[in-house]
């Protein structure tokens, strides 16, 4: 299948996301609150950090080792259950230890409901095995599986959830999507593989499960565990500020990971079939695409990022603002930094660079916590991930710097910034001196913006893709 046929399945994925998060998180905040919303992203944020130990490489495993053995149904076979069964040791290795958390912290016996929960959810992750299908690059049944779930689960959420006490059904609704995507994933997968425990072997595996696994579990010191630290020193409100700031947020980079989740099966065969000026054409693809995507959606979320959350969320959420400005510039250093990691430097398996150079950004992160989120609370968690993920993205650019001679795209950037002065210029007086409703302005800002973006893409910018897509509908010929 194509890379556009891919990206147009994670993209429709993506976007029903987008829809899905829209069509309940404003109804969600509204009923539960700034407080309650708090304790569920508390408690959610603790369990994802045990499915991140419980994974640990095992993402990055799956996908390379069923992208180079799907033509082969013994190979494929003998390495799903050698993955599998990995993940199997990890993740009854990560349920005792929370079985053990949540019988001796005192903080977390408020919340033990919401815990067993988490373990379900824990467990049944093992069963998801989503790098199973992308390694086959079977796009189309991820998207519309997951699609026809959260239909079901948009349904239930405005069945069953009807008062700020609902919380944790709220959380037993997010839970049961896992388990329903797990159950149907795993019967669906045997029509491609036969599970078997006779003549596996899980050591080829191991090295890259703890190097990549590290450099996950480190990299979250600064997602992850940010929320939980929060939780911890700042107290439930402050998650919920920050997890609303968050959320929007997370949205856009959702569209960077489906690029990417296409992107890194394809040119890890392009390494391996030795297509090297291919490959190189894939990555100026990838950050053509990125710049493009980016300074739009950035522009408009600093300058109305107010409206917007308000118009989402409603009153009483006030102190996401700030926050979701500071972090809204990751959409672009998380999308360049995914670029160059994942396309690159896991591609060519220079696992031991990413785990050193996530280990700095950790470092950055984990004395930033400790002096910014106790006095700061969501502001200063946002600031964390900023900077740590900016560290991450400088140390990254030297690394494929030195591997594979591919520069920081200086001059683009600095075009794109030049470009866009005019309209955030623009954009700036509607948001002084315009006092619409929240959407009037939302629609405004976008619309300004779009106008903008499709001259300048063509006829300041001359981007490659833009005119491409562009000659095909013969609107533009160059």
């Amino acid at each position: 299948m194509s890379i556009k046929r891919n990206f147009l399945y994670n993209s429709t994925l993506t976007v029903s996301g987008y829809v899905f998060t829209f069509l309940t998180y404003p109804y969600i905040s509204r009923v539960l609150g700034v407080s309650n919303i708090g304790i569920v992203n508390f408690i959610d944020s603790l369990i994802n950090y045990f499915i991140i130990f419980a994974m640990m490489g095992i993402g990055t495993i799956g996908i390379r080792e069923i992208a180079i053995h799907k033509n082969n149904k013994e190979l494929l076979s003998k390495a799903f259950s050698g993955i599998v069964t990995l993940n199997a040791i990890s993740t009854l290795i990560a349920t005792i230890v929370l079985l053990i958390v949540m019988y001796t912290i005192p903080k977390l016996f408020p919340y033990r409901n919401l815990l067993y929960f988490g373990v379900l959810k824990l467990l049944f992750n093992l069963f998801l095995v989503e790098w199973f299908f992308t390694g086959l690059e079977n796009f189309s049944y991820i998207t519309k599986r997951s699609i026809i779930i959260k239909i079901l689960y948009v349904a239930s959420v405005f069945v069953f959830i009807r008062k700020a006490s609902d919380y944790q059904t709220y959380y037993l609704l997010c839970v049961l999507v896992i388990i329903i995507n797990s159950l149907v994933n795993i019967v669906y997968c045997n029509r491609f593989i036969s599970f078997s425990l006779k003549d596996i072997s899980i050591k080829p595996y191991l090295s890259t499960f703890f190097s990549i696994g590290f450099y996950i579990i480190i990299g979250s010191m600064y997602t992850s565990f940010n929320v939980a630290w929060l939780g911890f020193v700042a107290g439930t409100d402050e998650v919920g500020y920050y997890t609303t700031a968050t959320k929007l947020h997370t949205i856009f980079l959702a569209f960077l990971t489906a690029f990417q989740n296409v992107m890194f099966p394809r040119v890890t065969s392009l390494l391996s079939e030795g297509k090297v000026e291919e490959y190189k054409q894939k990555l100026y693809i990838s950050v053509d695409s990125l710049l493009s995507f980016s300074f739009p959606i950035i522009i408009i979320a600093i300058i109305f990022g107010p409206n917007i959350l308000h118009f989402l969320v409603g009153d009483g959420y006030e102190g996401s603002y700030l926050p979701f400005r500071i972090i809204v510039p990751l959409i672009l250093i998380i999308g360049y930094g995914q670029i160059i990691c994942i396309q690159i430097l896991m591609a060519m398996k220079q696992d031991k660079k990413l785990l050193l150079n996530t280990c700095l950004g950790a470092l950055v992160g984990i004395i930033l916590n400790i002096l910014l989120v106790k006095s700061y609370g969501a502001v200063g968690s946002s600031l964390v991930w900023l900077l740590s993920e900016i560290t991450i993205m400088l140390g990254a650019q030297l690394w494929v710097y030195k591997v594979a001679g591919f520069s920081f795209p200086g001059k683009p950037l600095t075009k794109y910034m030049l470009t866009y002065i005019p309209v955030t210029i623009i954009l700036l007086v509607i948001y002084k001196y315009c006092f619409y409703p929240d959407i009037v302005m939302i629609l405004i800002a976008v619309s300004v913006i779009l106008i903008f973006s499709v001259i300048a893409q063509i006829f300041i910018l001359k981007n490659p893709i833009w005119l491409q897509l562009l000659s095909k509908t013969k609107i533009y010929n160059r």
